[in-house]
Protein backbone atom coordinates (compact mmCIF):
# COMPACT_ATOMS: atom_id res chain seq x y z
CA UNK A 1 0.00 0.00 0.00
CA UNK A 2 1.43 3.38 -1.06
CA UNK A 3 2.12 5.80 1.76
CA UNK A 4 0.30 9.12 1.68
CA UNK A 5 2.52 12.15 1.09
CA UNK A 6 2.07 15.14 3.42
CA UNK A 7 3.27 18.73 3.46
CA UNK A 8 3.89 20.36 6.82
CA UNK A 9 4.62 23.88 7.98
CA UNK A 10 6.52 24.61 11.19
CA UNK A 11 5.93 28.16 12.44
CA UNK A 12 7.58 29.75 15.47
CA UNK A 13 4.89 31.49 17.52
CA UNK A 14 5.31 35.29 17.86
CA UNK A 15 8.92 34.63 16.95
CA UNK A 16 10.69 37.89 17.87
CA UNK A 17 8.72 38.13 21.11
CA UNK A 18 9.45 34.48 21.92
CA UNK A 19 13.18 35.08 21.39
CA UNK A 20 13.09 37.99 23.84
CA UNK A 21 11.08 36.02 26.40
CA UNK A 22 13.44 33.03 26.12
CA UNK A 23 15.95 34.83 28.35
CA UNK A 24 13.33 36.80 30.27
CA UNK A 25 10.89 34.20 31.65
CA UNK A 26 9.51 36.91 33.93
CA UNK A 27 7.81 38.36 30.82
CA UNK A 28 5.74 35.24 30.10
CA UNK A 29 2.35 36.92 30.53
CA UNK A 30 3.52 40.51 30.17
CA UNK A 31 2.60 42.61 27.10
CA UNK A 32 5.70 42.72 24.86
CA UNK A 33 6.41 44.74 21.71
CA UNK A 34 9.42 44.52 19.37
CA UNK A 35 10.24 47.58 17.26
CA UNK A 36 11.83 47.94 13.82
CA UNK A 37 15.18 49.52 13.00
CA UNK A 38 15.58 52.91 14.67
CA UNK A 39 12.65 51.97 16.94
CA UNK A 40 10.30 53.24 14.25
CA UNK A 41 7.27 50.96 14.29
CA UNK A 42 5.88 47.69 15.68
CA UNK A 43 7.20 44.52 14.00
CA UNK A 44 6.20 41.92 16.60
CA UNK A 45 3.52 41.70 19.30
CA UNK A 46 2.71 39.32 22.11
CA UNK A 47 -0.85 38.01 22.43
CA UNK A 48 -1.49 40.53 25.20
CA UNK A 49 -0.63 43.38 22.79
CA UNK A 50 -2.80 41.90 20.02
CA UNK A 51 -5.73 41.65 22.43
CA UNK A 52 -5.40 45.41 23.03
CA UNK A 53 -5.99 46.02 19.32
CA UNK A 54 -2.48 47.33 18.59
CA UNK A 55 -1.67 46.47 14.98
CA UNK A 56 1.51 45.61 13.10
CA UNK A 57 3.44 48.48 11.58
CA UNK A 58 1.98 51.11 13.89
CA UNK A 59 4.48 53.97 14.49
CA UNK A 60 5.95 53.72 17.98
CA UNK A 61 5.34 57.36 18.86
CA UNK A 62 1.59 56.86 18.22
CA UNK A 63 1.27 54.17 20.88
CA UNK A 64 4.02 55.10 23.33
CA UNK A 65 1.59 56.35 25.96
CA UNK A 66 -0.73 53.37 25.50
CA UNK A 67 2.15 50.94 26.02
CA UNK A 68 3.12 52.78 29.17
CA UNK A 69 -0.45 52.63 30.50
CA UNK A 70 -0.65 48.84 30.06
CA UNK A 71 2.89 48.41 31.46
CA UNK A 72 4.17 46.82 28.26
CA UNK A 73 7.86 46.00 27.81
CA UNK A 74 9.39 47.34 24.59
CA UNK A 75 12.43 45.90 22.83
CA UNK A 76 14.49 47.25 19.96
CA UNK A 77 14.86 44.55 17.30
CA UNK A 78 17.91 42.33 17.77
CA UNK A 79 18.31 40.44 14.51
CA UNK A 80 21.59 38.74 15.44
CA UNK A 81 19.75 37.06 18.32
CA UNK A 82 16.73 36.17 16.16
CA UNK A 83 18.91 34.69 13.40
CA UNK A 84 20.77 32.53 15.91
CA UNK A 85 17.57 31.18 17.49
CA UNK A 86 16.18 30.57 13.98
CA UNK A 87 19.32 28.61 13.09
CA UNK A 88 18.87 26.41 16.15
CA UNK A 89 15.24 25.65 15.26
CA UNK A 90 16.11 24.66 11.70
CA UNK A 91 19.07 22.56 12.84
CA UNK A 92 16.59 20.42 14.77
CA UNK A 93 14.36 20.19 11.69
CA UNK A 94 17.28 19.16 9.45
CA UNK A 95 18.20 16.37 11.88
CA UNK A 96 14.60 15.14 12.12
CA UNK A 97 13.33 15.48 8.55
CA UNK A 98 14.47 14.40 5.11
CA UNK A 99 13.12 17.34 3.15
CA UNK A 100 12.70 20.93 4.36
CA UNK A 101 12.32 24.31 2.68
CA UNK A 102 12.90 27.44 4.75
CA UNK A 103 10.20 29.97 3.91
CA UNK A 104 11.19 32.78 6.27
CA UNK A 105 13.22 33.35 9.43
CA UNK A 106 10.53 31.61 11.51
CA UNK A 107 8.78 29.25 9.07
CA UNK A 108 9.73 26.17 7.07
CA UNK A 109 7.84 23.67 4.94
CA UNK A 110 8.69 19.97 5.10
CA UNK A 111 7.41 16.65 3.75
CA UNK A 112 6.44 13.39 5.44
CA UNK A 113 5.06 10.06 4.28
CA UNK A 114 2.75 7.79 6.26
CA UNK A 115 -0.76 7.49 7.65
CA UNK A 116 -2.47 10.08 9.87
CA UNK A 117 -1.45 8.29 13.05
CA UNK A 118 2.24 8.22 12.07
CA UNK A 119 2.27 11.88 10.95
CA UNK A 120 0.53 13.01 14.14
CA UNK A 121 3.11 11.20 16.25
CA UNK A 122 6.09 12.56 14.28
CA UNK A 123 5.05 16.22 14.42
CA UNK A 124 4.40 15.87 18.14
CA UNK A 125 7.95 14.52 18.58
CA UNK A 126 9.41 17.36 16.52
CA UNK A 127 7.47 20.00 18.45
CA UNK A 128 8.58 18.53 21.79
CA UNK A 129 12.22 18.42 20.70
CA UNK A 130 12.32 22.00 19.36
CA UNK A 131 10.66 23.39 22.47
CA UNK A 132 12.95 21.34 24.76
CA UNK A 133 16.26 22.05 22.98
CA UNK A 134 15.62 25.60 21.72
CA UNK A 135 13.03 26.79 24.22
CA UNK A 136 10.57 28.72 22.05
CA UNK A 137 6.95 27.71 21.33
CA UNK A 138 6.10 26.46 17.83
CA UNK A 139 3.07 25.31 15.89
CA UNK A 140 2.99 22.63 13.21
CA UNK A 141 0.24 22.14 10.66
CA UNK A 142 0.21 19.22 8.22
CA UNK A 143 -1.95 18.71 5.13
CA UNK A 144 -1.72 17.53 1.51
CA UNK A 145 -0.50 20.78 -0.09
CA UNK A 146 1.38 23.94 0.92
CA UNK A 147 -1.75 26.11 0.92
CA UNK A 148 -3.57 23.61 3.09
CA UNK A 149 -0.51 23.31 5.37
CA UNK A 150 -0.42 27.09 5.84
CA UNK A 151 -4.08 27.01 6.89
CA UNK A 152 -3.43 24.01 9.16
CA UNK A 153 -0.56 25.86 10.83
CA UNK A 154 -2.85 28.79 11.64
CA UNK A 155 -5.39 26.40 13.12
CA UNK A 156 -2.64 24.71 15.13
CA UNK A 157 -1.84 28.01 16.89
CA UNK A 158 -5.37 28.00 18.30
CA UNK A 159 -5.59 24.28 19.11
CA UNK A 160 -2.55 23.43 21.20
CA UNK A 161 0.14 23.75 18.55
CA UNK A 162 -0.53 20.71 16.36
CA UNK A 163 -3.09 20.09 13.62
CA UNK A 164 -3.42 17.54 10.82
CA UNK A 165 -5.78 18.52 8.01
CA UNK A 166 -6.81 15.22 6.43
CA UNK A 167 -9.40 14.48 3.77
CA UNK A 168 -11.83 13.76 6.63
CA UNK A 169 -11.45 17.12 8.36
CA UNK A 170 -11.21 19.18 5.17
CA UNK A 171 -14.95 19.36 4.53
CA UNK A 172 -15.71 20.43 8.10
CA UNK A 173 -12.91 22.96 8.61
CA UNK A 174 -11.25 24.26 5.46
CA UNK A 175 -14.34 24.49 3.24
CA UNK A 176 -16.03 26.85 5.69
CA UNK A 177 -13.01 29.20 5.86
CA UNK A 178 -13.22 32.57 4.09
CA UNK A 179 -11.03 32.83 1.00
CA UNK A 180 -9.65 36.13 2.25
CA UNK A 181 -8.02 34.22 5.12
CA UNK A 182 -6.18 31.81 2.83
CA UNK A 183 -2.46 32.13 2.14
CA UNK A 184 -1.80 33.84 -1.18
CA UNK A 185 -5.27 35.35 -1.55
CA UNK A 186 -4.89 39.13 -1.44
CA UNK A 187 -7.45 41.93 -1.41
CA UNK A 188 -7.60 42.08 -5.20
CA UNK A 189 -8.28 38.34 -5.53
CA UNK A 190 -10.86 38.47 -2.73
CA UNK A 191 -12.75 41.24 -4.56
CA UNK A 192 -12.60 39.24 -7.78
CA UNK A 193 -14.05 36.18 -6.06
CA UNK A 194 -16.79 38.24 -4.41
CA UNK A 195 -17.97 39.52 -7.80
CA UNK A 196 -18.91 35.93 -8.58
CA UNK A 197 -20.43 35.32 -5.14
CA UNK A 198 -17.50 33.15 -4.09
CA UNK A 199 -16.81 33.90 -0.43
CA UNK A 200 -15.66 30.67 1.19
CA UNK A 201 -13.25 27.92 0.17
CA UNK A 202 -16.16 25.56 -0.39
CA UNK A 203 -17.68 28.02 -2.89
CA UNK A 204 -14.53 27.88 -5.01
CA UNK A 205 -13.72 24.19 -4.99
CA UNK A 206 -17.27 23.15 -5.94
CA UNK A 207 -16.71 24.82 -9.32
CA UNK A 208 -15.35 22.86 -12.25
CA UNK A 209 -11.69 23.31 -13.09
CA UNK A 210 -12.47 24.78 -16.51
CA UNK A 211 -14.72 27.39 -14.94
CA UNK A 212 -12.06 28.42 -12.46
CA UNK A 213 -9.40 28.77 -15.17
CA UNK A 214 -11.72 30.85 -17.36
CA UNK A 215 -12.76 33.18 -14.54
CA UNK A 216 -9.55 33.49 -12.52
CA UNK A 217 -6.69 32.35 -14.74
CA UNK A 218 -3.73 30.16 -13.83
CA UNK A 219 -3.43 31.61 -10.32
CA UNK A 220 -7.05 30.72 -9.58
CA UNK A 221 -6.57 27.23 -10.99
CA UNK A 222 -3.52 26.59 -8.82
CA UNK A 223 -5.38 27.80 -5.75
CA UNK A 224 -8.33 25.53 -6.65
CA UNK A 225 -5.98 22.53 -6.85
CA UNK A 226 -4.03 23.36 -3.69
CA UNK A 227 -7.21 23.82 -1.65
CA UNK A 228 -8.22 20.28 -2.60
CA UNK A 229 -4.90 18.88 -1.47
CA UNK A 230 -3.37 18.61 -4.94
CA UNK A 231 0.13 20.22 -4.90
CA UNK A 232 0.38 22.80 -7.65
CA UNK A 233 3.52 24.65 -6.58
CA UNK A 234 7.15 23.71 -6.01
CA UNK A 235 7.76 20.76 -3.73
CA UNK A 236 10.05 21.06 -0.74
CA UNK A 237 13.74 20.58 -1.52
CA UNK A 238 16.26 18.58 0.47
CA UNK A 239 17.33 20.96 3.21
CA UNK A 240 16.12 23.77 0.97
CA UNK A 241 16.91 27.40 1.59
CA UNK A 242 15.92 30.91 0.66
CA UNK A 243 16.18 32.16 -2.90
CA UNK A 244 17.76 35.42 -1.76
CA UNK A 245 19.41 37.02 1.26
CA UNK A 246 18.59 40.60 2.14
CA UNK A 247 20.52 42.57 4.75
CA UNK A 248 19.71 46.23 5.28
CA UNK A 249 19.31 48.79 8.04
CA UNK A 250 18.21 52.36 8.55
CA UNK A 251 20.68 54.74 10.22
CA UNK A 252 20.15 56.68 13.41
CA UNK A 253 21.12 59.87 11.55
CA UNK A 254 21.53 60.73 7.88
CA UNK A 255 24.96 60.81 6.28
CA UNK A 256 26.49 62.18 3.07
CA UNK A 257 29.85 60.56 3.73
CA UNK A 258 30.78 57.89 1.19
CA UNK A 259 33.16 56.20 3.66
CA UNK A 260 30.33 55.78 6.15
CA UNK A 261 28.11 54.22 3.46
CA UNK A 262 30.87 51.87 2.35
CA UNK A 263 31.41 50.77 5.93
CA UNK A 264 27.69 50.08 6.37
CA UNK A 265 27.44 48.14 3.10
CA UNK A 266 30.55 46.12 4.00
CA UNK A 267 28.88 45.18 7.29
CA UNK A 268 25.86 43.80 5.41
CA UNK A 269 28.08 42.01 2.88
CA UNK A 270 29.97 40.25 5.70
CA UNK A 271 26.80 39.07 7.41
CA UNK A 272 25.16 37.96 4.15
CA UNK A 273 28.31 36.04 3.17
CA UNK A 274 28.31 34.29 6.55
CA UNK A 275 24.65 33.33 6.07
CA UNK A 276 25.52 31.95 2.61
CA UNK A 277 28.27 29.77 4.04
CA UNK A 278 26.00 28.52 6.82
CA UNK A 279 23.54 27.39 4.14
CA UNK A 280 26.36 25.89 2.03
CA UNK A 281 25.49 28.12 -0.92
CA UNK A 282 27.19 30.57 -3.26
CA UNK A 283 25.70 33.67 -4.87
CA UNK A 284 26.08 34.78 -8.49
CA UNK A 285 24.45 38.18 -8.12
CA UNK A 286 24.86 41.04 -5.66
CA UNK A 287 22.74 44.18 -5.46
CA UNK A 288 23.46 47.26 -3.33
CA UNK A 289 20.71 49.69 -2.26
CA UNK A 290 21.13 53.21 -0.88
CA UNK A 291 18.09 55.15 0.34
CA UNK A 292 16.97 58.37 1.95
CA UNK A 293 14.24 59.07 4.50
CA UNK A 294 10.67 58.64 3.29
CA UNK A 295 9.98 62.12 4.64
CA UNK A 296 12.98 63.72 2.94
CA UNK A 297 12.93 66.05 -0.06
CA UNK A 298 15.45 63.59 -1.54
CA UNK A 299 13.08 60.62 -1.34
CA UNK A 300 13.23 60.05 -5.11
CA UNK A 301 17.03 59.84 -4.98
CA UNK A 302 16.95 56.24 -3.77
CA UNK A 303 18.68 53.78 -6.05
CA UNK A 304 20.25 50.37 -6.51
CA UNK A 305 22.94 48.79 -8.65
CA UNK A 306 23.39 45.11 -9.50
CA UNK A 307 26.47 43.11 -10.44
CA UNK A 308 26.52 39.58 -11.88
CA UNK A 309 29.68 37.86 -10.65
CA UNK A 310 31.95 35.95 -13.02
CA UNK A 311 31.76 32.91 -10.72
CA UNK A 312 29.42 32.13 -7.79
CA UNK A 313 30.97 32.88 -4.40
CA UNK A 314 30.42 33.05 -0.66
CA UNK A 315 33.79 34.69 -0.07
CA UNK A 316 33.47 37.76 2.15
CA UNK A 317 36.41 39.48 0.46
CA UNK A 318 34.91 39.11 -3.02
CA UNK A 319 31.44 40.21 -1.98
CA UNK A 320 32.75 43.20 -0.04
CA UNK A 321 34.89 44.24 -3.02
CA UNK A 322 31.90 43.98 -5.35
CA UNK A 323 29.71 45.92 -2.93
CA UNK A 324 32.35 48.63 -2.63
CA UNK A 325 32.37 49.05 -6.42
CA UNK A 326 28.58 49.35 -6.51
CA UNK A 327 28.58 52.04 -3.81
CA UNK A 328 30.97 54.07 -6.01
CA UNK A 329 28.46 53.83 -8.88
CA UNK A 330 25.46 54.74 -6.71
CA UNK A 331 26.83 57.50 -4.51
CA UNK A 332 25.75 61.09 -5.11
CA UNK A 333 27.37 63.90 -3.17
CA UNK A 334 25.26 65.98 -0.75
CA UNK A 335 22.42 63.42 -0.61
CA UNK A 336 21.41 62.73 3.04
CA UNK A 337 21.37 58.93 3.00
CA UNK A 338 19.36 57.17 5.68
CA UNK A 339 19.56 53.49 4.72
CA UNK A 340 21.88 50.99 3.05
CA UNK A 341 21.74 47.30 2.31
CA UNK A 342 22.59 44.46 -0.02
CA UNK A 343 20.67 41.64 -1.72
CA UNK A 344 22.30 38.36 -2.76
CA UNK A 345 20.57 36.20 -5.39
CA UNK A 346 21.02 33.37 -7.91
CA UNK A 347 22.31 30.71 -5.54
CA UNK A 348 24.14 27.50 -6.38
CA UNK A 349 25.21 24.68 -4.04
CA UNK A 350 28.58 25.14 -2.37
CA UNK A 351 29.82 21.83 -3.78
CA UNK A 352 29.17 22.99 -7.34
CA UNK A 353 32.41 24.54 -8.58
CA UNK A 354 32.14 26.72 -11.68
CA UNK A 355 35.45 28.36 -12.54
CA UNK A 356 35.94 31.21 -14.99
CA UNK A 357 38.48 31.13 -17.81
CA UNK A 358 40.64 33.53 -15.81
CA UNK A 359 40.44 31.78 -12.47
CA UNK A 360 42.83 33.13 -9.84
CA UNK A 361 44.44 30.81 -7.27
CA UNK A 362 44.14 33.58 -4.66
CA UNK A 363 40.38 33.07 -4.62
CA UNK A 364 40.69 29.41 -3.67
CA UNK A 365 43.01 30.38 -0.81
CA UNK A 366 40.56 32.92 0.62
CA UNK A 367 37.74 30.39 0.20
CA UNK A 368 39.69 28.07 2.50
CA UNK A 369 40.15 30.94 4.97
CA UNK A 370 36.45 31.77 5.31
CA UNK A 371 35.38 28.60 7.22
CA UNK A 372 38.33 29.09 9.60
CA UNK A 373 37.16 32.63 10.42
CA UNK A 374 33.58 31.40 10.89
CA UNK A 375 34.71 28.69 13.33
CA UNK A 376 36.85 31.10 15.34
CA UNK A 377 33.99 33.58 15.62
CA UNK A 378 31.57 30.81 16.62
CA UNK A 379 33.91 29.45 19.30
CA UNK A 380 34.57 32.89 20.74
CA UNK A 381 30.85 33.63 20.93
CA UNK A 382 31.39 37.02 19.30
CA UNK A 383 32.77 38.58 16.11
CA UNK A 384 36.39 37.98 17.09
CA UNK A 385 37.67 38.44 13.52
CA UNK A 386 36.04 41.13 11.42
CA UNK A 387 37.02 41.95 7.86
CA UNK A 388 37.25 45.43 6.41
CA UNK A 389 37.19 48.87 8.03
CA UNK A 390 35.14 49.60 11.15
CA UNK A 391 36.20 53.20 11.65
CA UNK A 392 32.85 54.71 10.61
CA UNK A 393 30.48 52.43 12.52
CA UNK A 394 29.10 55.22 14.71
CA UNK A 395 28.00 57.05 11.58
CA UNK A 396 25.50 54.42 10.43
CA UNK A 397 24.35 52.47 13.47
CA UNK A 398 20.62 52.34 14.15
CA UNK A 399 18.94 53.78 17.21
CA UNK A 400 18.36 50.80 19.51
CA UNK A 401 17.72 52.21 22.93
CA UNK A 402 15.94 49.10 24.23
CA UNK A 403 17.91 46.28 22.61
CA UNK A 404 18.36 43.17 24.71
CA UNK A 405 21.82 41.65 25.37
CA UNK A 406 23.43 39.33 22.79
CA UNK A 407 22.63 36.28 24.93
CA UNK A 408 23.77 33.67 22.39
CA UNK A 409 26.53 35.43 20.43
CA UNK A 410 28.59 37.28 23.05
CA UNK A 411 30.25 35.66 26.06
CA UNK A 412 29.89 38.88 28.06
CA UNK A 413 26.09 38.83 27.59
CA UNK A 414 25.41 35.24 28.66
CA UNK A 415 22.51 35.16 31.09
CA UNK A 416 23.49 34.61 34.73
CA UNK A 417 21.42 32.35 36.95
CA UNK A 418 21.59 32.81 40.70
CA UNK A 419 20.49 30.23 43.25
Amino acid sequence: MEKEKWVGLLDCNNFFVSCERLFRPDLKNTPVVVLSSNDGCVVARSKEIKDKGIGMGVPYFHIKDTLKDIQAVTFSSHFALYRDISRRVFEVMVSELESIEQYSIDEAFFTLEGDVEFVSRRISEIKDRVELEVGIPISIGVALSKTQAKYASNVAKKTGGLYVLSTTTQTEDLNSAKLGEIWGVGASSTDSFKKHNIIKVGDLIKLERRQVTTLFGVHGERLWLELQGIPAGHSARKNGSQQSILSSRSFKSTTSNKSVLKDAVAYHARHAAEDLRNMHLKASCIQVMLGTSHHSDYFLQVGSEMLVLSTPTSDSFELMKAADTLVDKLFKADIPYKKAGILLQQFTPEAFEQLSMFNDDKKSKTNDLMPVIDKLNMRSGTSLILLGSHLKTAGWQSSQESRSPAYTTNWNDIARVKT
